[in-house]
């Protein structure tokens, strides 16, 4: 038996044992001395569970509260510092970590004056790395993540250096990087702790981020399973399992993940008075798409109206308007509507969103309403063009991909069926340059998937059998692949794929009765 399959098989025995279950007082479990006053220990050991739960607003709180308790407390600076640098995100409050640093003493020497020991030394040099390194982020990425390195490798035993060195390490990654091997390296360095320590919530929580991707999830399914628990008040842990059930295709489990994920997000704004269009309106997205995939259009469409009221409470919040319009346009084509939708002018936020520019195309061009489709497609070309510009090769293949979609599905409407073929398998190819998505599929329209419909209605049967199972390598038991697999697989007379297909749809957890999905899958297996 290797490593990590001992390291699997104790996650699944913990499972069993806890139920995943902790105290809702609780953030999980975690040990970490420091040389901070008696009256510091809690807020500061709360903050630190915090930040690994990606509740950066809780653990600035409970950071300033344990500065409050004791203000020569070196680490309770770092740890405000780090509430203001989301990794995995790409985000950092560069100006914010100084000046908090700054609070403790002007100068680094300073700050490791004020560290009595060579662990909190260490941690604030890192923190320097981090934050006054070079002017490129990735760069400083990098250092801050060697820094740990040593770190780890000098005290090989401590879990914090081990989680935040994961952490680092998954920091580096940029969309579209190819390999696993920084994954994979995150995923060895948390899933020893969390063997050690099933309550650590950075353990779980970066175990499930190196393998959120179809080819390794199922290798954090006892991470997930039991995540939620070790911190069941806090937003993002709530949420994150859903990562992993999503790229299993277990859409009832990320349902519930997220009803309960919305909740405590929807909490968490009120009783600190933060602004809608965070952790809420992320998981709102992940309900409305997984109820897309069970054919219940009711739930989905109520989803995107509450989206639309936020919208309409926070007039001019970018960020909110570029979710509402990711969902509006997911709901546009999966759904099926046949509203007439047109472009909004291209200096605007509508105006500028790939994914919704491209919901308006497809669907035009699938109306017969040419016009409208080839204005979509240039306003995607202008789009790319500005990507390359800037020099912004990952957002240039992301709405390429677009574009060559709405481009083959006009040309297939024209009657111009090579041409749209070429489209289409352009966009899928151009797809595979940008890694599996994280979440419900961006770009808004699997590209395998739209090949494989273009290929089914032209008539070419097997390739359009092949393109739809390489959509499920994709995306995992997606719905509408499961569908146009088990039609093309009855047209090229793969009468058991088909009914494998067919049985799927029938057997999802939750699938709506009433759905055209399950109506069809259900015909077809009576």
């Amino acid at each position: 038996m290797t490593r990590l399959q001992r390291i699997l098989l104790g996650l699944a025995a913990l499972f069993a044992l806890h139920g995943g279950v902790a105290s809702a007082e609780e953030m999980g479990d975690i040990d970490f001395p420091n040389s901070g006053s008696d009256a510091a220990q809690a807020p500061f050991i709360e903050g630190v569970k915090a930040l690994h739960s990606f509740q950066f607003d809780e653990a600035q709180l409970a950071f300033q509260q344990a500065q409050e308790a004791d203000p020569e407390f070196a680490l309770a600076y770092w740890g405000e510092a780090m509430s203001v640098n989301k990794p995995l995100w790409r985000i950092q409050d560069t100006d914010a970590a100084r000046a908090t640093l700054e609070r403790l003493a002007p100068t680094l020497e300073e700050r490791l004056e004020k560290a009595p020991t060579e662990k909190e030394q260490a941690f604030l040099q890192a923190a320097q790395q981090l934050f006054y390194g070079s002017d490129d982020k990735l760069e400083r990425d990098y250092a801050y993540s060697d820094a740990l390195r040593q770190m780890h490798e000098r005290w090989p035993d401590d879990h914090e250096m081990s989680i935040f060195y994961a952490l680092s390490i998954l920091g580096t990654v940029r969309p579209g990087d190819q390999g696993f091997r920084r994954q994979a390296r995150a995923a060895a360095l948390s899933m020893e702790v969390f063997a050690a320590n099933p309550g650590h919530p950075g353990a779980a929580h970066f175990t499930i981020h190196s393998f959120d991707d179809p080819d390794h999830a199922i290798l954090a399914l006892p991470s997930a399973r039991v995540y939620a628990g070790i911190a069941p008040d806090a937003a993002h842990a709530l949420h994150m399992p859903s990562h992993i059930f999503l790229q299993l295709g277990m859409w009832q489990d990320v349902i519930n993940s997220n009803i309960e994920a919305y909740r405590a997000a929807f909490s968490l704004n009120e009783r600190l008075k933060l602004p809608e269009g965070r952790e809420d309106f992320h998981t709102l997205s992940w309900l409305a798409y997984g109820y897309l995939m069970l054919g219940n259009t009711e739930e989905a469409a109520d989803k995107l109206d509450r989206a639309q009221a936020a919208l309409q409470r926070n007039p001019g919040n970018a960020r909110i308007e570029e979710g509402y319009l990711s969902m509006r346009a997911r709901h546009v084509l999966e759904a099926g509507s046949e509203t007439s939708y047109g472009l909004a002018p291209a200096d605007t936020v509508e105006g500028m969103h790939a994914n919704w520019i491209a919901a308006v195309g497809i669907a035009a061009a699938r109306r017969n309403a040419p016009t409208t489709a080839a204005a979509a497609h240039k306003r995607l070309t202008d789009l790319v063009a500005a990507a390359a510009k800037r020099n912004d090769q990952y957002e240039q293949r992301r709405i390429s991909v677009l574009a060559d979609q709405v481009r083959a599905v006009l040309q297939q409407k024209r009657g111009n069926v090579e041409a749209a073929l070429a489209s289409a398998l352009q966009a899928a190819e151009t797809e595979l340059t940008l890694g599996a998505p994280s979440g419900p599929p961006d770009p808004v329209k699997p590209a395998w998937e739209l090949y494989g419909e273009l290929l089914l209605t032209a008539e070419r049967y097997d390739e359009s059998v092949a393109a739809f199972q390489k959509s499920l390598e994709w995306i995992p038991q997606r719905t509408p692949s499961l569908l146009g697999l088990a039609r093309a697989a009855s047209h090229a007379g793969k009468e058991e794929l088909a009914l494998a297909s067919y049985k799927v749809i029938a057997g999802m957890p939750g699938m709506q009765d009433g759905s055209s999905a399950m109506k069809e899958a259900s015909a077809n297996l009576d």
